[in-house]
C-alpha cells in the first residue's frame, strides 16, 4: 500500500487519462484496446517513478512542509524509495517501446528530465516549474506520438502546460516556508510572493484564452467554459493570498479541462 501511496496514484491516473485523450485527440483511434492499455500503464508508471523519486529527494523538506507524507513519516525508508522509483522508470520506458520508438525516445527523455528535476531543478527559480509544465504537457503529446500526431495534440500539450506552470508556481508559494528554511531558490523565494502570484494568473489567463481556439466543436467549448471558471476562482483566490485554495481550483480546473478536452474529441 505505501509503495502506491507514494507514487500519488490520483496524479498518475490523471496523466494517463491525459495520454489517452491525447491519443483521442489524434484523430486515430486504434481498433483495439492494446495500445491504449499500453499508453495508460506507461504514463501511469513513469509519473510514479517521478513523484516518488521526488519525494526521495525532497524527504528533509517535506519534513517540514509535509511530515505526513511516507518518507519524514518513517513508513518507507529513502534507499526503498528510490528503488521502487528505479524501478517504475525502467518498467514504464519498457512498456513505451512496446508501442513504438517515438514513444520509447520521449519516455526515457522524459523520465530523464523527472530526475534532473528532482536531483537539481526543482530548487532553481522557474526551471523547475518549467520542466514540470513541460512533463504534463507531453503526456498529451506521448498520447498522440502512439496514434497519428495532430494539431489539437500540440494546443492539448500547450494548454496543459500553461495549467501546470500556474499550479507549480503556486504550490512553490504555499511551499515558502520549509523552501526558505532549506536554501531552495524557488520563483516565490526569488521575485516575491505577489509577482508570482502575478505570473502564474498570466499563465493562466493566457491558457483561458488559448483554449477557445481549440477546433473541437461546442461542446468542447461549453464544457472547457466550465474549466476556466475554476481557473478564474483559482485567480481570485490567488489575489486574496490564498495559495492553497488557489492550488485546489487549478487542480479542478485541470480535471474539468481534460473531460473538456476528452469530450470535445469524442464528439
Amino acid at each position: 500500500m505505501i509503495l502506491l501511496e507514494i507514487m500519488r496514484p490520483a496524479n498518475c491516473v490523471m496523466a494517463g487519462a491525459a495520454s489517452l485523450t491525447g491519443m483521442i485527440a489524434s484523430g486515430a483511434i486504434p481498433s483495439s484496446l492494446h495500445i491504449p492499455a499500453l499508453v495508460f500503464f506507461a504514463v501511469f508508471l513513469i509519473t510514479g517513478g517521478g513523484n516518488a523519486i521526488n519525494d526521495y529527494f525532497d524527504r528533509e523538506i517535506d519534513a517540514v512542509n509535509r511530515p505526513e507524507r511516507p518518507i519524514p513519516s518513517g513508513r518507507i525508508s529513502p534507499r526503498a524509495a528510490l528503488m521502487w522509483s528505479v524501478t517504475l522508470f525502467v518498467v514504464g520506458c519498457a512498456i513505451s517501446g512496446l508501442i513504438n520508438q517515438s514513444c520509447l525516445a520521449l519516455a526515457v527523455l522524459n523520465s530523464s528530465v523527472l530526475i534532473i528535476y528532482a536531483a537539481r531543478l526543482k530548487g532553481l527559480p522557474a526551471a523547475g516549474n518549467i520542466a514540470v509544465s513541460y512533463l504534463t504537457g507531453t503526456t498529451f503529446l506521448f498520447g498522440g506520438l502512439a496514434a497519428m500526431p495532430s494539431s489539437i495534440t500540440a494546443y492539448l500539450s500547450i494548454l496543459a502546460a500553461l495549467a501546470t506552470l500556474s499550479r507549480e508556481i503556486v504550490k512553490d508559494i504555499e511551499d515558502l516556508p520549509g523552501d526558505l528554511a532549506h536554501g531552495a531558490k524557488t520563483l516565490p523565494a526569488f521575485i516575491g510572493e505577489r509577482k508570482s502570484f502575478i505570473t502564474a494568473s498570466l499563465a493562466l489567463i493566457v491558457a483561458v484564452l488559448l483554449s477557445y481556439l481549440v477546433p473541437l466543436g461546442i461542446e468542447y467549448l461549453v464544457a472547457v467554459s466550465t474549466a476556466n471558471i475554476a481557473f478564474l476562482v483559482s485567480m481570485n483566490r490567488m489575489l486574496r493570498g490564498d495559495a492553497s485554495g488557489s492550488q485546489r481550483w487549478i487542480k479542478m480546473g485541470m480535471a474539468l479541462a481534460l473531460m473538456a478536452f476528452l469530450l470535445g474529441s469524442l464528439l
